[in-house]
């Protein structure tokens, strides 16, 4: 099977079956070296359920999945996978420990030792602004401080690929707004290969170099932020990235580069390069 040479993630039929229906239907998928490809979707789109299945957490119900031209569970196994990413998810789940122990903890599962880690953590920890809290219990912080730990831990490994759930769920908007300003500061510095889903359109144009729109388990499109703005599929997509003023029409006649649409009984006119 042919791979794309720079594709860190590739999808090949990928399907996702619960309970007798298919909540996730992608025929082909890549994601490529260095970009920050952004899912856009409404509630129960299967955003959720790609990340999962790229992350190796859902076994699909059909179809295979590649990191770095290798196979997930068959050229190289699940756990060696895992080391070699990041997930963040909407709640920070963060251990019962300081907020240092926290971000140095995917470092001493991957069995560094003290002397290495130490420089790493505290780079992290200045990175995302949290260096003043690094003896704080994570029990105590507020859900903008224990969201940043959660991205910094995840930063800290160097992952080669970073997968987020909508980590910005349910912020106060200015904290939001701070984080995302941070987050995209450090994905343009580290250059690190990103998935990231929201249902949030500001987000995705944001912190996008690639958008994907999803809904009903399916991809409807995939292009650069400009492009997808200017072009949207169909109606579902125009709306899912806010265009609100979809009007019903009938094209009546086109000449050349003219375009002639009756809309409520009204001609419209046009001038723009028409596919056949």
């Amino acid at each position: 099977m042919k791979i794309d040479p720079q594709s860190v993630l590739t999808a090949k039929n990928l399907k996702v079956i619960r309970g007798g229906s298919s909540v996730l239907e992608i025929p082909e998928l890549t994601v490529t070296e260095g970009e920050r490809f952004i899912i856009i979707g409404p509630n129960g789109a299967g955003k959720s359920t790609l990340l999962q299945a790229f992350s190796a957490l859902i076994k699909p119900s059909e179809g295979k999945i590649f990191f770095r031209g290798k196979e997930i569970g068959a050229d190289i196994p699940i756990l060696e996978f895992r080391r070699k990413m990041a997930m963040v998810l909407q709640e920070p789940l963060l251990f019962n420990t300081s907020v240092y122990r926290n971000v140095a903890s995917g470092l001493k599962i991957r069995g560094l030792s003290k002397d290495r880690i130490e420089p790493i953590v505290e780079k992290a920890l200045v990175r995302f602004g949290i260096d003043h809290l690094r003896d704080r219990s994570a029990r105590t912080l507020s859900g903008g401080e224990a969201r940043r730990v959660s991205i910094a831990r995840a930063f800290a490994v160097d992952p080669e690929i970073l997968l987020l759930d909508e980590p910005f769920s349910a912020l106060d908007p200015i904290i939001r707004e701070i984080l995302i300003e941070d987050l995209d500061r450090v994905l343009r510095e580290t250059r690190i290969t990103t998935v990231f889903v929201t249902h949030d359109r500001a987000e995705a144009f944001r912190l996008a170099s690639r958008i994907g729109i999803m809904d009903s388990g399916k991809l409807l499109q995939t292009g650069s932020p400009e492009d997808v703005m200017k072009s949207p599929v169909n109606e579902i997509a125009a709306s899912l990235i806010g265009m609100e003023n979809i009007l019903p029409g009938e094209v009546v006649s086109t000449k050349g580069n003219t375009l002639t649409v009756h809309i409520e009984g009204k001609p419209l006119g046009a001038s723009e390069a028409i596919e056949p």
